[in-house]
């Protein structure tokens, strides 16, 4: 299997830098934890914004669908292209910090997927894109919508900070996984992003059922990943 290959079996389409050998730097592990809070707070933000914008009295901005267009722009944004705000994040904190929370990364081993033990049951790699495209982010999609609208001029800020630090960590976990090769702190990472998905499900449901319900696909996903994650660490770890 191709580096590239690997990419889309992750499901965020940008490219992080290998760290080759799983470096076990604890700065590198605390810059990626950082840059996940950093993220879902810019993720939440987003949404924010997007709501602030249509009740500002100098701008008409239409409805689609039961909410503002700046709304489903914020959502679309976070959702689809949560990757480019963790990329502006690790920017960001490499400047100011003037590499000081940069470990010094090496290349890894381009075709290093390839090269692991994997179980039986592994998806083939054409699933991967079309469950997370074109099943799980609609649906997220549809259950922000609709807890936004259940939810009317206020804001769900508990169950949506839940929600972005879930987004966050499905992107710190690409960063540990594919980026530093570190299969171990993987699955520790796409656990805790799986709690999170969870708790962010229940939330939803609590408010609107059939916005927490339209998480299930997700969760019933993340849940294969997870596995995959956790039987790839125990096959190779020696």
């Amino acid at each position: 299997m191709t580096n590239k290959k690997a990419k889309i079996l992750a499901g965020f389409p940008f490219v992080v830098s290998r760290g080759g050998g799983c470096d076990s730097s604890p700065v590198l592990y605390f810059k990626v934890a950082l840059s996940a809070l950093f993220e879902a707070a810019a993720l939440l933000g987003t949404i924010s914004l997007g709501k602030t914008a249509a009740t500002c009295s100098s701008l008409k901005i239409p409805q689609v669908h039961g909410l503002p267009a700046t709304v489903w722009v914020a959502l679309f944004s976070t959702i689809f292209a949560s990757s480019f705000f963790c990329s502006f994040v690790d920017g960001g904190l490499s400047a100011a910090t003037n590499q000081l929370l940069d470990p010094n990364v090496v290349p890894g081993e381009a075709n290093w997927y390839s090269s692991l033990q994997k179980p039986w049951w592994e998806p083939p790699g054409w699933v991967f894109p079309i469950m997370w495209l074109v099943v799980s982010k609609p649906t997220q999609l549809a259950a922000v919508a609709r807890l936004l609208k259940t939810k009317g001029d206020s804001t769900p800020w508990r169950e949506l900070a839940v929600y972005c630090a879930h987004l966050s960590l499905g992107d710190a976990w690409n960063k540990v996984f594919f980026g530093f090769q570190c299969p171990g702190r993987g699955a520790a990472v796409i656990t805790t992003f799986f709690g999170l998905l969870l708790t962010s499900a229940w939330l939803f449901a609590s408010v609107d059922e059939l916005a927490g319900k339209l998480m299930l696909p997700t969760c019933a996903w993340v849940f294969v990943a997870t596995a995959l994650n956790w039987s790839i660490y125990l096959k190779n770890k020696s």
